[in-house]
């Protein structure tokens, strides 16, 4: 057994495949082989401690690298829908992404990307970002591309949104 016998949940079995491998931390105990927050608390320091929610973004850090008072954990987000139609008659479905250029993030991901559903057919896609966030559009299609690039690299002001609640709609992307 591994743990502290007068926490809430004691102490815990260590047989491989049983339990935890390792002592949970301060709030937390071990269920179904990993370490889980006891309710109302939250893991966000990267230590396996957990932290009570009302202390999350209270402006006093309580974990030593300040994560629980950092603007990713602390700022207002917001699921904006994106929409944009593939125009262009060439038989390819056009492939894009989401930048941020106010953090370092990519959607669907930095090695992922959208494609369109079919020719003349909308596209949907639901992002959750930070409120007030710059997001910048970037497609290609073949050798055409549209806003920033999948990459992100090229510039374009007119491709860029602000986060919030309202949704995006891009319009249609020709071919020229």
């Amino acid at each position: 057994y591994l743990g502290n016998p007068y926490a809430l949940h004691g102490c815990q079995a260590s047989r491989p495949g049983t339990a935890c491998t390792t002592t949970c931390g301060l709030n937390a105990y071990c269920d179904a082989a990993a370490c889980v927050c006891e309710q109302g608390f939250l893991a966000v320091c990267g230590t396996g401690d957990c932290l009570a929610l009302r202390q999350l973004c209270d402006g006093t850090p309580d974990c030593a690298n300040w994560a629980d008072e950092a603007a990713e954990t602390c700022a207002r987000q917001a699921v904006q829908q994106w929409t944009l139609l593939d125009d262009c008659e060439d038989g390819r479905d056009v492939e894009w992404r989401l930048w941020s250029r106010d953090r370092d993030w990519a959607w669907p991901g930095p090695d992922e990307t959208f494609f369109t559903d079919d020719e003349g057919v909308p596209s949907h896609e639901e992002v959750e970002c930070l409120v007030g966030e710059r997001i910048c559009f970037g497609a290609e299609a073949g050798e055409q591309q549209w806003g920033v690039g999948v990459d992100g690299t090229a510039h374009c002001d007119s491709c860029c949104f602000i986060c919030s609640e309202q949704p995006v709609e891009l319009g249609g992307l020709t071919c020229e």
